[in-house]
């Protein structure tokens, strides 16, 4: 029985969820330390349960610097189980996701930052460093401070030797880089979970702003978006109609880097008529590292690529997203040790996560 749960696909964890509530013997072996493990390494990355994706409003009321701008993080489901602790929320800025976290920019909490496990509802705060404030937040903001981030930031495990096949609940880092109101010069900083403490701030004199809704590449005339890795390399996108280009920045001979087009995808049989019709375009908002998902958004909703296959799917209908973040997790621990069914009581366990 373990061989067969071990081969049930990523994408349908609601099988194993079934599954684990026939009998205690079956729970057993699905919330067992190891299973986790073992259905990582069977299947490589971990399914996308979803998307989460932000929302600004406007205040319906007008004060002395006209009406202002706030934010929403909303979660979209994917697969056949919606993780527990996913939710709107109000207020909330979601800005990355990773080996099963998300974390959000939370403006009207007493922190600032909040990494959150979403099949666990584990929670943990990161209060901003005040000397990181000059290049997180603009002085000159029209927005109440802690309005409005003005850098990216991004979530790393920072389990020692991690396969990243079973990092869940393990410590992490929050990389936050930006630059300050003049332009003139990149920062970064980094908070660890497990001395809850920040480095110094690096500096890097530059020409340009570090944008802080996306990221950007230039390929000849050509603006191309940076979607994540892939085997290791940096991999871009970039949409002419009718067709999806794959881009990675590689090193060539001497060790000079050079841009190498490495896959086109057709969108004519993926993609319907009126969106490729549409002259506001297709454009790539996301993409799901391991699993190779690139999130597209268009006039007609949100649609999903497979690079693998091929095959696209319509995930949400709402128009323009500007980022879709996809949310990756497989956890089975929740549950926790449980005796064999002969053994068991109803007493025993607790907990439907995985």
């Amino acid at each position: 029985m373990r061989e067969i749960f071990l081969r049930v696909r990523g994408d349908d964890p609601a099988s194993l969820v079934r599954a684990a509530a026939c009998c205690w013997s079956w729970r057993g072996i699905m919330s067992h330390p190891q299973f986790a493990h073992d259905y990582r390494k069977f299947h490589g990355a971990a399914p996308v349960l979803g998307f989460l994706y932000n929302n600004h409003h406007m205040t319906t009321h007008i004060d002395v610097r006209g009406q202002r701008r706030w934010y929403s993080s909303h979660f979209v489901s994917t697969a056949t189980f919606r993780p527990p602790a996913c939710r709107d929320r109000r207020k909330w800025r979601v800005l990355d996701s990773r080996h099963g976290l998300a974390l959000f920019d939370t403006p009207k909490s007493h922190e600032d930052f909040l990494v959150y496990d979403l099949l666990t509802g584990e929670h943990w705060e990161i209060h901003a460093d005040p000397k990181c404030h000059y290049f997180m937040w603009w002085p000159d903001d029209d927005d109440d401070l802690h309005a409005c981030l003005r850098c990216n930031a991004t979530l790393l495990c920072a389990k020692d030797r991690c396969d990243h096949l079973d990092c869940h609940g393990g410590p992490f880092r929050v990389a936050f880089v930006g630059c300050d109101y003049t332009g003139r010069a990149a920062h970064a900083a980094v908070y660890s979970s497990e001395t809850r403490q920040w480095t110094d701030v690096t500096s890097v004199e530059h020409e340009h702003y570090i944008h802080y809704t996306g990221h950007s590449a230039v390929v000849g005339d050509k603006a191309i978006t940076l979607m994540g890795v892939e085997d290791g390399m940096p991999l871009f996108v970039s949409v002419v109609k009718p067709r999806l280009l794959l881009w990675s920045l590689e090193t060539g001979p001497g060790g000079a880097a050079r841009w190498t087009r490495h896959r086109v995808i057709e969108l004519k049989s993926l993609l319907p008529t009126p969106v490729l019709l549409d002259n506001s375009g297709v454009t790539p908002v996301g993409f799901a590292e391991g699993v190779g998902v690139i999130f597209l958004s268009t006039k007609a909703g949100l649609y999903t690529i497979e690079l693998s296959s091929r095959r696209s799917k319509k995930v949400h209908g709402m128009q323009s997203i500007e980022k879709a973040i996809p949310y990756m997790s497989f956890y089975t621990g929740e549950w926790g040790p449980l005796l064999a069914s002969d053994e068991a009581s109803p007493a025993v366990g607790g907990g439907t996560t995985i």
